[in-house]
């Protein structure tokens, strides 16, 4: 790759992360007039595939050869964050010591670029490649998924052969991902004043205690080869209004990334068992809610794309990749039940940086990344001709 085309990258990276799109609360129309209005002067042709008022995804297609399409798929938005945690500010889009710094850089501001120049390069050069090329780029992945659903629903994707989403892999290839369980747990007692504890029932107890609890249990659940082991995070927890008031309700939101549906079930059984006996020790009662609930996709490594793809890997490496399942969830959920299609993610940057202060994403990462999809997709590539 020449030293132009990576400063391209680098430069159009950086000019998306100084755009917020914080999700929530859903603030991608600048970003998505922005990507819109660059592949208008790139000479292709974006549609917008509204979500609701000042929130679309962005779709764009290149024509193939072939019958069907191969989808490159991204997310705008970004999760919120605090700017005074940041060493350097979120919205800079600093290029420092060879990396991107700022929200988004890793997840996924840096893929948008590498997806955004190999589309128009692809399509400046005249190149055709097997299949229709189709650039799905989408709001709202950060909280629901709402955005891909809405691209799967407007049609422009039915022909799709293969779902690829550049979330950052830090160099795997997976070929599914884990499920997504999001659940809300609440104990409900009884007020009074705090000088009278007796007289209340204090819900942060039984919570804080099924907290506990819950996590000494699913961290019991056994690991799965190749697959690996159902994980929980207990993200947040709220309880009481006032210091001087016993709290008569608290919540716990729970996310379970599960590796299998029995996974899932187990999980379930263990809050509602859990939940009941610490209510019930409390003289509380507690309710469950799902928030979120998306099984787990998982694809064979074996699946010609993921061959495919592999060898761009290894021809542009010189290692072969680990490939297994994401530990994080994407916009397949919505997309790969509906459609029916396999599903593969490789991205530049790593997870790891993901949703915490000074994120950011390794430059050589985003031009490995351009160079393994340019691979992929080029026509003239013997495993993808």
């Amino acid at each position: 790759m020449s030293k132009t085309l990576q400063r391209e990258i680098a430069s159009l990276a950086s000019s998306l992360v100084r755009l917020p799109s914080r999700n929530p609360p859903g603030e991608e129309a600048r970003i998505t007039q922005f990507v819109a209005n660059w592949l208008l002067k790139a000479d292709l042709n974006p549609t917008f595939v509204p979500l609701s008022p000042n929130r679309s995804s962005v779709v764009c297609r290149l024509p193939g050869r072939k019958s069907g399409s191969i989808v490159l798929c991204g997310h705008l938005d970004t999760v919120d964050t605090d700017p005074s945690t940041w060493r350097v500010p979120p919205f800079d889009g600093r290029v420092e010591n060879g990396r991107l710094w700022g929200l988004g850089a890793a997840d996924m501001k840096g893929a948008v670029a590498v997806l955004l120049q190999l589309v128009s390069d692809l399509h400046r050069e005249a190149l055709m490649p097997v299949h229709d090329v189709v650039l799905a780029l989408t709001v709202d992945e950060e909280v629901s998924y709402r955005g891909a659903a809405t691209v799967v629903e407007s049609g422009l994707i039915d022909d799709a052969k293969l779902l690829l989403i550049a979330e950052p892999t830090a160099g795997h290839l997976y070929t599914g991902q884990k499920g997504e369980l999001w659940i809300e747990v609440t104990f409900l007692g009884r007020e009074a004043h705090g000088s009278t504890p007796a007289l209340g029932t204090n819900t942060i107890l039984p919570a804080a205690r099924f907290c506990t609890r819950l996590q000494e249990e699913m961290s019991l659940l056994p690991e799965i080869p190749d697959l690996g082991r159902t994980t929980l995070n207990i993200g947040r927890f709220r309880g009481g209004r006032q210091v001087n008031i016993v709290p008569d309700r608290s919540s716990v939101h729970l996310d379970i990334r599960t590796v299998c549906p029995e996974d899932r079930d187990a999980a379930i059984d263990r809050i509602d068992r859990l939940a009941e006996e610490e209510a019930r020790a409390s003289t509380a009662r507690f309710e469950r809610r799902i928030l979120g609930d998306h099984p787990p996709i998982v694809g064979a490594a074996e699946e010609p794309y993921a061959r495919n793809l592999a060898q761009a890997l290894i021809d542009t490496t010189g290692t072969s990749p680990p490939i297994g399942i994401s530990p994080f969830s994407t916009d397949a959920v919505s997309i790969v039940p509906q459609l029916d299609l396999p599903v593969l993610l490789y991205g530049p940057g790593d997870i790891a940086q993901a949703h915490q202060p000074n994120e950011w994403v390794d430059l050589q990462a985003l031009a490995t990344a351009y160079e393994v999809l340019r691979r992929f997709l080029d026509c003239h590539h013997p495993l993808s001709c």
